[in-house]
């Protein structure tokens, strides 16, 4: 069974989250300064894309910038190992996740021809978002919050649970 350093595979699970986050951030703004959600009839929407952006990701940006300055303090972080397979599908999970975020912000223009089709868009996207949300916060719950040591000592034998 191959193990990974802990501190490795929350280093890769930010990079995917504060890179994907930060490249769907840019396309919002850049979108909300050329008034993508502003139309005559509707209005200003702008607030309305936002907030649908926010519970999105930022829960789960925070909880990494969280954890990763909590533990950039712990010395014995370093010691902590997880297994590769479930860094494999929480990385998984979590590119299936951003590329979803992103795909209902980048399919807009094809998919409405007003500001208030491209919330309503957004709104439905939350049908499939919020389950795979579910998912992706499991994993990156017990990859964030994972003791298991290098090298533990074995067990003394006739005692269960006691080194």
């Amino acid at each position: 069974m191959n193990f990974v350093p802990l501190e490795k595979a929350r280093m890769k699970l930010a990079i995917v989250w504060l890179g994907g986050g930060a490249v769907i951030i840019l396309i919002l703004v850049l979108q909300s300064l050329l008034h993508r959600y502003v139309d005559p009839v509707s209005g200003d929407l702008t607030q309305e894309a936002w907030g649908w952006l926010m519970p999105t990701i930022l829960p789960t940006l925070g909880m990494i910038v969280t954890v990763l300055g909590y533990t950039a303090l712990d010395p014995n972080d370093s010691k902590s190992i997880v297994r590769q397979s479930f860094l494999t599908l929480a990385l998984s999970l979590s590119v299936f996740y951003v590329l979803l975020v992103l795909l209902t912000i980048l399919i807009q223009p094809f998919a409405s021809r007003n500001a208030s089709d491209a919330i309503g868009l957004m709104r439905t996207s939350n049908l499939w978002l919020g389950p795979v949300q579910g998912l992706v916060a499991s994993a990156l719950g017990v990859l964030f919050v994972s003791k298991e040591k290098k090298d533990p000592a074995p067990p003394t034998p006739g005692i269960p649970g006691k080194p």
